[in-house]
């Protein structure tokens, strides 16, 4: 068993979503038997203390608001935790972009999920689309809006995405929980909401809006990828936005989902090339959505699902007979696993490099 970090919270607007998962893999960790040290962070970045990041996880908080002093001093909270593995469970930016993960590069720390490069890949809506679609998977027609432009010539920018039928939804090409979506239903509403996803990112993304079902599919593993069972999202508001997810809790999840087994076994395996895709190991959930006859299209790959009581990500693995405490200890698993494999490859690098020197 392994001394396991959580760090949690942090300065996305997921911030309380992110300490109710924490709750959840720390009480799961603890029951595959590692030892845990819970890691909070502030809602303005800074590094927690055990004794404020316990009361966190307790539920004394439930949200760790900005602290004072300067932020890298906080850091030893990290560097003097003696932790063999971090675990983060940091939605969002600052969290699963890329950053933390860069950060546990340069430590030198093994940690759970994704890649430097899958992981900004994945947040980054326009990007992932890009991909997606050069490895021949299908995705819902989209185009989109440079900041930049849009500030320069609003119209001209508006007027250079595809024609694409209404209504549209509009979206922040980096962020989550649906924040700054809108759906759009005249050319007259573009505007406006390609202004409004503008203040959360500097470019947005504008897809097709499809009416049909939203379906979620679970990815684990390392150079061999499985994937979990399918579930479906069945949206209590006029779609699945933050206000659906997080504060009416009108939302219901059905698992498995009623699809037939072609379609089942078809969004199955493009969860499995989704993730490939993008050189992703560890942990995803991928979304789709299926339109009539036409088959599904993957909408999104979130490297750092939620692990709340309703997160579909541990819920479709445990239909699939895999249930909570054995999936976050298989997560660290393949964390010490790539790890192994990365420092493998540099030893490899500093190797030749000595040959060559000689």
């Amino acid at each position: 068993m392994a001394r396991v970090g959580v760090a949690f919270g942090g300065r996305s607007v997921e911030h309380q979503v992110s300490i109710r998962s924490a709750r959840t893999v720390i009480g799961a960790l603890t029951g595959a038997g590692h030892e845990v040290v819970p890691l909070g962070i502030s809602q303005d970045g800074r590094w927690l203390d055990r004794e404020l990041s316990q009361r966190a996880v307790k539920g004394d908080l439930d949200n760790l608001g900005a602290m004072e002093g300067e932020l890298a001093p906080t850091l030893r909270h990290l560097l003097d935790s003696s932790i063999e593995v971090l675990f983060p469970v940091v939605h969002g930016t600052w969290g699963e972009d890329g950053t933390l993960q860069g950060l546990c590069e340069m430590l030198d720390l093994p940690y759970v999920g994704a890649s430097v490069g899958a992981s900004a890949l994945a947040m980054d809506k326009v990007l992932c689309k890009r991909q997606l679609e050069s490895c021949g998977l299908p995705v819902v027609e989209y185009g989109w809006v440079r900041g930049s432009d849009f500030e320069a010539h609003p119209e001209r920018a508006l007027k250079a995405l595809p024609r694409l039928p209404f209504p549209l939804f509009v979206k922040p090409s980096i962020g989550g929980s649906s924040v700054g979506v809108r759906k759009v239903g005249s050319p007259e509403e573009l505007q406006e909401a390609v202004d409004f996803a503008l203040r959360f990112d500097t470019t947005a993304l504008v897809e097709r809006g499809v009416q049909g079902r939203e379906l979620e599919c679970s990815v684990l593993g390392d150079q061999q990828l499985e994937a979990s069972v399918v579930g479906e999202i069945l949206p209590g508001n006029l779609f699945y936005d933050y206000e659906d997810k997080y504060l009416l809790d009108t939302a219901e999840l059905e698992i498995p989902a009623d699809v037939s087994p072609r379609v089942t076994e078809r969004i199955r395996s493009l969860a499995v090339d989704s993730m490939t895709a993008i050189g992703g190991h560890g942990m995803a959930r991928v979304d789709f959505l299926l339109e009539g006859e036409t088959g599904p299209a993957t909408t999104e790959i979130n490297t750092l699902p939620g692990f709340t009581s309703i997160s579909m990500y541990p819920k479709l693995w445990e239909e699939a007979g895999l249930p909570l405490p054995r999936l976050v200890d298989r997560l660290v698993e393949i964390a010490f696993a790539v790890h192994l494999r990365r420092r493998s490859l540099d030893d490899g690098i500093k190797d030749w490099l000595a040959q060559l020197g000689a």
